[in-house]
Order: structure tokens, then C-alpha cells, then sequence
């Protein structure tokens, strides 16, 4: 019994794909300033490499000061896509694309990050704070 409803939990998490988690918005009028971002993420299944790059930059947001995770794409300042595939049959690497598109539509930056395990959590972080500066750059200009 107990066999089956883990096997079902696994199962659903495979048909069923979570959004991403990171730090719910907080009263945006009372704690002006933070940036609200719809995350959407594409990798395949075996990706190791990927997901463990995608969960650790979801983690690096939830601690983060200066971003929030929408479930609206609506609600939404800015769109971060991740899209990734792991490179050889190892998964011990990922190429991941980030795109930061504005609510208006607007393309902000695009980069790909080559990642390995080892290394997910320099590299997510070193990804936000590059975020956060492209973002700044394109209110400045925008």
C-alpha cells in the first residue's frame, strides 16, 4: 500500500510539473522596491545537471532581498525563462538559457550559462546578481 502512494506522489509530480517555488511576494505597497518575477523553467527529465541549477537559483530568490516569485505571469515586473539541457550522458553539465523579458514584452538580456553540479550554487547566485543588474540597466534606459 504504502509502495503505491509513493509510486502515485511520483507519478504526479511527473505528469503534473510544479512551477517553480521561491519567496511569495510580500504587500508590495508596504515593501516597495522588490522586483516580482514569474519564473518558467523547460528541461527534460533526466537533466540532472538542469534541475539542480533551477533549484538552487529557486532557492538563491527565495533568500533574496530584491526579487519575489509571482504565479501570475500578470502580476509579474519581468518573465525569467530557464530553458536547459544537459550535455553528455553523464549530467555532470548543463547548458541553460536565461531570458529576461519586461512586462511589456520586451526582451531585457539573454545569456547561456554552461553549469556542473559542483558548482550550481556560485553560479545561480552569480546569475541573480546578474539579473538584477540587467534589470536596473533597462529601467534606467527604459
Amino acid at each position: 500500500m504504502r509502495q503505491a502512494m509513493i509510486l502515485s506522489f511520483l507519478l504526479v509530480l511527473v505528469l503534473f510539473p510544479v512551477r517553480a517555488h521561491a519567496k511569495a511576494c510580500p504587500n508590495l505597497s508596504v515593501h516597495p522596491g522588490i522586483t516580482t518575477l514569474f519564473l518558467q523553467t523547460d528541461f527534460g527529465e533526466k537533466d540532472a545537471a538542469t534541475k539542480a541549477y533551477v533549484a538552487d537559483l529557486q532557492e538563491t530568490i527565495k533568500k533574496s532581498t530584491s526579487f519575489c516569485v509571482v504565479q501570475d505571469l500578470r502580476a509579474a515586473s519581468y518573465a525569467l525563462d530557464l530553458a536547459g539541457v544537459d550535455l553528455g550522458e553523464d549530467h555532470e553539465r548543463a547548458a541553460i538559457s536565461v531570458v529576461i523579458i519586461s512586462e511589456k514584452g520586451s526582451l531585457v538580456t539573454h545569456w547561456i550559462r554552461l553549469s556542473s553540479i559542483e558548482n550550481v550554487e556560485k553560479n545561480s547566485q552569480d546569475d541573480l546578481v546578474k539579473a538584477d543588474r540587467a534589470i536596473q540597466r533597462f529601467k534606467r534606459h527604459h
